[in-house]
């Protein structure tokens, strides 16, 4: 079993984040997030980068504190050893499998915008984009990293386009004044899954030349250039078209654009399909070296630890892909991003109190980045990020946690299975 290569610096690290964060997050969600929040839209995604931020920052000190692949599996490992193991590899194949349903989510976004390009089935598109981001990870991380790199530039390039479209609509801002309602918590529980990708950062632990350095930072720059750009570009969408049109397109940006200049939507539509694709492709990237994390410390079967010449966890990868194809026909992005969402807030709220509770077990144990604030000896921010992420959680249709139920099943079975074969 090989070791994995140390490539990655700030730089490449922060184009990772944001590229996850905007890829699965406004070219993808926003139509559907409208519906809930209506004009205050913007305060549904300021809502969302709070509980993104906070939990953040627990990722910042544990990633730092331990740099190896399989971040959540590796802190609840260390938090709760022994006989409670088990939750940390149960807590990690639950992330794995919120991970591929995100690839699965943005694959299906990816077949909405083509559909304004060319004639294709959205499930063709669908499973031709997910084969080809797998491959494109198999093959090598710099290869994917420069990739990345470049779609990150082109969809950040497209949110700043469609910024500027509707910087210049009569409307725009007045959305600022719209008093907060019930649906913003609704609204901000769907859009958390714009936010995801920063907590996949820490999966890259161990192929970071300074992860103590720069991990925090990557972070924390991921987060806060992606919510600046959420809320301008949801004060433009409302400002372009009114929040019930924008939720029923399936390419909601091109379509909000489309009403103040046909050029800038085509664009829009364009490089909407490079921010999908991104997205697939990182996400693969990431949520595979979970799985190679647990693989290599015998949760799950050491097959999945298998690295190739060139470095790459190939068969990891492959199995996330495959649960990615397997989440394709489970509903629309609406659908997939809300059990994408449920996964991942489960998953936050156990990584704060792992904070919490390594501060006590290992207090002497070097963390290169802490998070401030503590109250007897109790980290205040951790605690306010199990607050948020679950009141979230409680803000899901009904069907949300009935497919919750079956992934958090799925992840149970394979890992208990895994234990009685040992």
């Amino acid at each position: 079993m090989s070791e994995l290569r140390r490539t990655l610096g700030l730089g490449s690290l922060t184009f990772y984040g944001v590229g996850l964060i905007l890829g699965a997050g406004v070219y993808s969600v926003i139509g559907a997030a409208a519906a809930q929040a209506g004009a205050a839209i913007w305060q549904s995604f300021a809502l969302g980068s709070l509980a993104a931020l906070l939990t953040g920052l627990s990722y910042a000190e544990l990633a730092t504190a331990y740099p190896k692949a399989g971040a959540e599996f590796v802190y609840l490992g260390a938090a709760f050893p022994g006989k409670m193991r088990w939750l940390a590899a149960l807590v990690g194949m639950v992330l794995v499998v919120g991970a591929a349903t995100t690839a699965a989510t943005v694959a299906v976004a990816f077949g909405g915008y083509l559909s304004d390009f060319a004639k294709v089935p959205g499930w063709v598109a669908a499973v031709s984009l997910l084969v080809a981001a797998t491959a494109l990870c198999v093959f090598g991380l710099r290869e994917s990293t420069w990739v990345n790199i470049v779609f990150t530039l082109i969809e950040a390039g497209g949110l700043v386009l469609f910024i500027a479209v509707g910087t210049a609509a009569p409307r725009f801002g007045e959305a600022l004044a719209t008093p907060p309602h019930f649906g913003v918590m609704s609204g901000a529980a769907l859009v958390f899954f714009a936010y995801l990708g920063f907590e996949d950062i820490a999966n890259l632990a161990e192929e970071t030349r300074e992860p103590g350095r720069d991990l925090p930072r990557a972070i924390l720059l991921s987060v806060a250039i992606t919510t600046t750009l959420y809320v301008l570009v949801g004060l433009a969408a409302v400002a372009l078209v009114a929040p019930e049109e924008l939720a029923k397109s399936e390419s909601p940006l091109a379509h909000a654009a489309r009403a103040s200049s046909p050029l800038a939507a085509r664009a829009l539509g364009a490089i909407a399909l490079f921010a999908t694709a991104n997205t697939a492709l990182i996400t693969l990237v990431a949520a595979s070296r979970m799985l190679y994390g647990m693989a290599r410390e015998n949760a799950l079967p050491q097959a999945l630890a298998k690295v190739s010449a060139r470095g790459t966890p190939w068969a990891a990868t492959l199995a996330v892909a495959a649960l990615a194809l397997a989440a394709l026909p489970l509903g629309g992005v609406a659908a997939l991003a809300g059990l994408s969402s449920f996964a991942a807030l489960l998953g936050f709220a156990a990584v704060n109190v792992a904070l919490i509770v390594l501060r006590r077990r290992e207090p002497a144990r070097k963390r290169p980045f802490r998070v401030p604030m503590s109250l007897g000896g109790i980290p205040v921010l951790p605690v306010l990020g199990i607050a948020i992420t679950l009141l979230l959680a409680t803000h899901f249709d009904p069907s949300v946690y009935v497919a919750g139920a079956g992934a958090i099943a799925l992840s149970a079975a394979a890992v208990f299975a895994r234990r009685l074969v040992k």
